[in-house]
């Protein structure tokens, strides 16, 4: 149902951005990949495009064995775990080690697991572990009722690079509210910048022409006004035409 999906959709959207807060990441520097549960594929569907675009990811991919990206250990809650299995929490540690992702599964959705710890039979419930889950070098996952989302945080120099076109426009446009121009204003944008802010950011010149109806971006010395963009110190002046 629809309701179901979008449901399950914000949860992941709520879970990337913890994600980024985590990794000290900017919502407007884009990242090249999140990746998801594989068993979601057909309920998400065409929903998979409002991830990728409220994460400001470049590609969203369903994994089946998430464990490429992250360890998931489960462990007892030794306060409760102990009031049920008692003195044997040995026996119980070493079954969790190795507890099926079916039976984890179940805890998780407060279904009751029968374990045999030491000759005698338990029920274990969900209040009787945690679970933990520790990313791999280069990725930051999250869950939360066993919903997995998982992003690549490697940034290439083109990611950075756009992170920062991305963060000029912002610049900009907050600008051109300050000044009172009109929606549909055209502009001169002038700059002052280090040779590497320069470099960095030529490649998305169109880009930023496009989204800040700039006709032109031109350097200029000694702009009073300056900026920090993404630990760059640039100068911007705006000129109406």
């Amino acid at each position: 149902p629809l309701e179901a999906k979008m449901d399950l959709v914000r949860e992941l959207i709520g879970l990337g951005r913890f994600a980024r807060e985590e990794a000290k990441i900017k919502v407007r520097q884009p990242l090249s990949e999140a990746i998801i549960d594989g068993k979601y594929e057909t309920i998400i569907g065409d929903a998979i495009s409002l991830i990728a675009e409220e994460l400001n990811i470049k590609n969203v991919v369903y994994e089946k064995d998430l464990t490429k990206y992250m360890n998931i250990t489960v462990a007892p809650n030794f306060k409760e775990a102990g009031k049920v299995v008692g003195s044997k929490m040995k026996s119980f540690q070493e079954k969790l080690l190795a507890l099926s992702e079916s039976d984890r599964n179940k805890l998780d959705n407060n279904e009751i697991v029968t374990m045999e710890l030491d000759g005698e039979l338990f029920e274990i419930t969900k209040e009787l572990i945690n679970l933990k889950i520790t990313s791999k070098d280069g990725f930051n996952a999250q869950m939360f009722n066993n919903n997995f989302i998982i992003l690549n945080t490697h940034l290439t120099t083109e990611l950075v690079n756009e992170g920062l076109a991305r963060e000029y426009v912002s610049k900009v446009q907050h600008l051109r509210k300050t000044n009172d121009y009109e929606m549909l204003d055209s502009i001169d944008i002038y700059y002052d910048g280090n040779e590497e802010f320069e470099n960095s950011f030529k490649s998305f010149e169109e880009f930023i022409k496009s989204e800040t109806l700039a006709d032109n971006i031109i350097k200029k010395d000694n702009i009073t006004e300056k900026y920090d963009l993404n630990d760059h110190n640039v100068g911007i002046e705006l000129l109406k035409k």
